[in-house]
């Protein structure tokens, strides 16, 4: 079944991007459960401004959907560690994902825009993987990535929250 794959990053102590796996036939319900948290006054999911309740509790919704959430991790946040971490992106969903979602950084846009025209190329994808480089609350598909991402750089009692859905991948 082809797969939507969501991407955000933290930029704290390094780079992580995480990848989160979506089959195309659940995309409705997920967004629609995501909408569901979103309190009055609030455009939309943002894990950094979560309280500790809050976030426990959009990550036990995000447990419920069983998705498969790829990080990936560079010791530095520099354009070269980011380009890396979109080609291993692009190369581990190459076979099975039909859109790649990433949450646009406009510091970043020009060059995320040819990286991702090159790594299609590359691996053999460009006519079967499209991409869209959107704002956080064009799709609240995008939250999961927000929230993983999160919670795996802040360790902890967060990361043990998602470790059962994550696998670290090589850049």
């Amino acid at each position: 079944m082809p797969v939507h794959v969501f991407v955000d990053e933290t930029k704290s102590r390094g780079l992580l991007m995480a990848a989160a796996h979506c089959p195309s036939d659940d995309l409705a319900v997920h967004r629609k459960a995501l909408r569901g948290l979103v309190l009055p006054g609030q455009e939309r999911l943002h894990f950094n401004h979560e309280t500790p309740s809050r976030r426990k509790q959009i990550i036990d919704v995000i447990r419920d959907f069983h998705l498969a959430v790829d990080i990936y991790q560079r010791d530095r946040s520099t354009p070269a560690d980011r380009t890396l971490c979109l080609q291993a992106i692009v190369r581990d969903t190459a076979t099975t994902a039909e859109r790649l979602v990433i949450e646009r950084d406009e510091s970043s846009l020009p060059q995320d825009r040819r990286t991702l025209h090159e790594a299609r190329e590359r691996f053999g994808c460009f006519d079967t993987l499209r991409f869209d480089l959107l704002a956080p609350k064009a799709d609240p598909l995008l939250w999961v990535p927000d929230a993983i991402a999160w919670s795996w750089m802040r360790g902890g009692h967060w990361r043990q929250a998602v470790t059962a859905f994550c696998q670290l991948k090589e850049v």
